[in-house]
């Protein structure tokens, strides 16, 4: 049985013909694509009431938050001070914050990327830096090149997932974690100083995020990073009874099930 795996999507505007401006749910078919290569069963996750982000959770056995806008700095208590904020959506911030939050208390296997990893820093009291001015950011055609050197620390969950000390990424980002959320350890950093990774402390729950965009790679590094959340994931399938009855006699067959 394969692992359900939740994307959440992102949102942007639309001005159609037809229909005139409208708001789309959106998703890059990267991240769905790098999910099924590894084994996992993706499903697009529209965004929502933050409260009904623990049901909805109940429904899959990992989550993937992707790349997107810029996080709102309301929600790290902060009010805007650069003029490079773009794509600002504090609905979607709130939905994403409560996903990371019921995934951590569900002990749900996590996959943060770009924003991603901004929405887990922030969902734990932590803090971002507005505008990376002097940090390297996209240009065209880089997105699909390792262009940016960044430095994995020993003995972490990374490090044994990339089974590497240093790794060539993209980046493609103007944010970046200032202070760190609380149960969260930094455990890859760019020459810069800027942090590129995140991981839980506690070693019972998977999580692990990245600055920079593994859909975009195909290295071995970056596929490994969706082979772990789908191992993760399908490590919480486990088996349970299911109570037949054949001509009135009761049977007892073994089946997998999501837990």
């Amino acid at each position: 049985m394969k692992p359900v795996i939740a994307v959440s999507a992102q949102t942007a505007i639309s001005d159609s013909k037809h229909y005139g401006e409208q708001r789309l749910t959106s998703l890059y078919d990267l991240y769905v694509r790098a999910i099924r290569e590894a084994g996992g069963l993706p499903v697009v996750l529209a965004h929502g009431d933050p409260a009904d982000a623990a049901t909805l959770l109940d429904r899959f056995d990992g989550l993937l938050l992707p790349g997107g806008g810029d996080i709102d700095p309301a929600s790290y208590g902060e009010v805007p001070d650069a003029d490079t904020l773009y794509g600002m959506r504090p609905e979607s911030d709130l939905f994403e914050i409560a996903l990371v939050r019921e995934a951590a208390a569900k002990g749900l296997p996590v996959l943060g990327i770009c924003r991603g990893l901004q929405v887990i820093n922030v969902a734990f009291g932590g803090t971002l830096h507005q505008d990376l001015p002097e940090h390297p950011q996209d240009l065209m055609g880089r997105a699909f090149a390792g262009h940016y050197r960044t430095r994995i620390e020993p003995d972490t969950r990374l490090h044994h997932v990339v089974g590497s000390a240093e790794l060539v990424v993209n980046s493609l980002h103007h944010q970046g974690v200032k202070d760190i959320g609380e149960g969260l350890r930094v455990v890859a950093s760019a020459q810069d100083g800027v942090v590129e990774s995140l991981e839980s402390v506690d070693v019972d729950w998977d999580l692990l995020a990245v600055q920079w965009h593994p859909e975009c790679l195909r290295a071995d590094h970056s596929l490994a990073l969706f082979d772990w959340l789908a191992t993760a994931a399908a490590a919480r399938l486990t088996k349970v009874d299911v109570h037949l009855v054949f001509d009135g006699v009761p049977a007892t067959v073994e089946g997998a099930v999501a837990s």
